[in-house]
């Protein structure tokens, strides 16, 4: 029951989301003239960033997570929104291996130098920084986040997946702990109806490596599992050939050299947090797994849609 609106730079882009009750506000946080909008908000969620891994076009990437963050806040001041919530990454917090997941009280960085990963960590001070100010903010922190509609790097690996054309993965890769898109929203909206200003909260359902949710979701998909056989060097090799193509034809690669730095690391995180203070409970991710799959399958294997 609640009137939501949406910030959108396209709005024939979100025509689903209008059909469905939203209200949709022409905008681009990087230039923000959408303030009487903002205005009229109970709740602001700052869900808006640039994710992708190895861009092409790093300046921009800045403008968006940090300029455009620190946009939104402005405006949230100036207006006097009552209540915020940003999405952060848990990521900022790895390598964080099992035996000692990250907990909120964790010292964020930068793992790996790539502008991604250094715009979300001065996003985070940001945002940590505007918290102290005074601002009603609430901080999130996703971690690994999968799900239908996914149309970035994962979920075109998921597209190949289920094609039957990822048969191959790196050696090497680390842990993550995966929780669906669906859990996390729940958890956003307990941030900020049980949240409190001035805290943050992890999100992050199972801790499970890499290999091993691809083997939960080739089995959902009933195609065979991909097998970690390919020595990481050639791995990297692949992703500067994979890097140069998406140069030539401006799209995102499918493989990075980041991409597969962030892979390699761990990020278990403990979510305790969230669960007793939120009551935040994710529903099972095997289930969750299954209704993503069935998702891919249709829209890729049946409906024949292209990558």
């Amino acid at each position: 029951n609640w009137e939501v609106s949406v910030l959108t730079r396209d709005e024939s882009r979100a025509k689903d989301l209008e059909a469905r009750g939203a209200r949709l506000v022409p905008g681009d946080v990087t230039r923000p003239k959408f303030y009487a909008a903002l205005g009229r908000a109970d709740v602001l969620f700052h869900v808006a960033a640039w994710f992708e891994i190895g861009t092409r076009d790093p300046r921009r990437m800045l403008d968006v997570n940090v300029t455009g963050t620190g946009n939104i806040f402005s405006l949230a001041r100036k207006e006097g929104v009552g209540r915020i919530v940003y999405t952060s990454t848990a990521g900022l917090f790895a390598p964080a291996p099992p035996e000692r997941p990250a907990t909120e009280a964790s010292t964020p960085g930068a793992a790996i130098d790539d502008p991604y990963v250094v715009s979300k960590l001065q996003a985070h001070r940001l945002a940590v920084s505007e918290m102290h100010a005074g601002l009603p903010l609430t901080v999130v922190l996703p971690a690994a986040v999968f799900g239908p509609h996914d149309r970035g790097q994962l979920g075109r690996s998921l597209a190949l997946l289920v094609l039957r054309r990822l048969k191959l993965l790196p050696k090497g890769f680390g842990v993550n702990t995966w929780t669906h898109a669906a859990d996390i929203a729940k958890g956003q909206i307990l941030a900020a109806t049980k949240g409190r200003p001035g805290e943050m909260y992890l999100f992050g359902d199972r801790v499970l490596p890499l290999l091993a949710f691809y083997r939960m979701a080739a089995e959902a998909s009933d195609v065979p599992a991909p097998r970690a056989s390919v020595p990481m060097a050639v791995a990297r090799f692949a992703a500067r050939i994979s890097e140069a193509r998406s140069r030539l034809s401006g799209k995102t690669p499918l493989l990075s050299r980041a991409s597969l730095s962030l892979a390699a690391l761990d990020v278990a995180v403990d979510s305790s947090k969230a669960r007793k203070e939120l009551g935040w409970s994710p529903r099972l991710l095997e289930e969750r797994v299954q209704d993503t799959m069935a998702w891919f399958v249709e829209r890729y294997r049946v409906q024949g849609e292209s990558l």
